[in-house]
């Protein structure tokens, strides 16, 4: 996976929020949860081991502190921050919750290659014949797994989190076809679709050092969770 870096803006944000004060917090909107969701999870990887380094040096999930979040699309993408780091390489997996049962089916897993460079990962489910779409009110599991010695069954650090595909009720379809881009993270983040938000930030994220509108709500949502200590962290994207 070929990776470019979109550079930390976080300095220029905050130049500009003293410059205008208060009015562009008053824009953002947090996220909110949807009531009665959550599952176990590891948002963070428990320790440093290995090959991460830095500050901070622990593999985190960007997810919701409930360990579970909402998407709308049948193939979604996940993020996750990882530090500076000697890794030989990462796998993802993604596996289905059986009904009535505690275990899981996998239906997807990669392995790829990483830089070594600190930043905010991400991986689009592929659209294939041979990984079917997300069912709508079914559980997934996504997990990340960070392979230090290449020859290892087992990888030494790994954190995991929860996904549940919704369709928006039609209140909110409606809000979200008349909505501007920028207003859709909004959406999306008030009404518990956590990865739908995450994602339509980054897709604006181009626009991101010109502007403070989209500075602000990035910095919200990551406040948001407690996790505003990746703020000025790069986004590293598929080139």
């Amino acid at each position: 996976m070929k990776m470019v870096m979109i550079p930390s803006w976080t300095s220029q944000f905050l130049t500009l929020l003293l410059v205008i004060g208060t009015s562009a917090t008053a824009l953002a909107a947090p996220y909110v949860p949807p009531s009665g969701i959550g599952a176990p999870g590891r948002r963070e990887s428990a320790g440093t081991r290995g090959c991460l380094f830095g500050n901070p040096s622990n593999l985190v999930a960007l997810a919701p502190e409930e360990n579970m979040g909402w998407t709308t699309q049948a193939y979604p993408r996940f993020y996750w921050y990882l530090p500076t780091n000697q890794a030989s390489f990462v796998e993802f997996t993604l596996a289905k919750a059986i009904a009535d049962s505690d275990t899981v089916e996998d239906i997807y897993s990669t392995r790829f290659d990483i830089t070594g460079d600190a930043g905010i990962m991400s991986l689009e489910l592929p659209a294939t014949a041979s990984i079917p779409p997300l069912q709508t009110g079914d559980r997934y599991r996504w997990q990340v797994t960070i392979f230090c010695n290449p020859e290892a069954e087992e990888g030494e650090l790994s954190i995991y989190g929860w996904i549940e595909r919704r369709l928006p009720e039609d209140n909110l379809a409606d809000q979200l076809e008349l909505a501007s881009e920028i207003e859709k993270a909004d959406l999306y983040a008030t009404n518990g679709y956590w990865f739908d938000a995450v994602d339509q930030l980054v897709s604006l994220s181009g626009s991101m050092q010109e502007n403070i509108e989209i500075q602000t709500r990035w910095v919200e949502l990551l406040d948001s969770v407690q996790l505003g200590n990746l703020v000025e962290q790069p986004v590293l994207m598929d080139e």
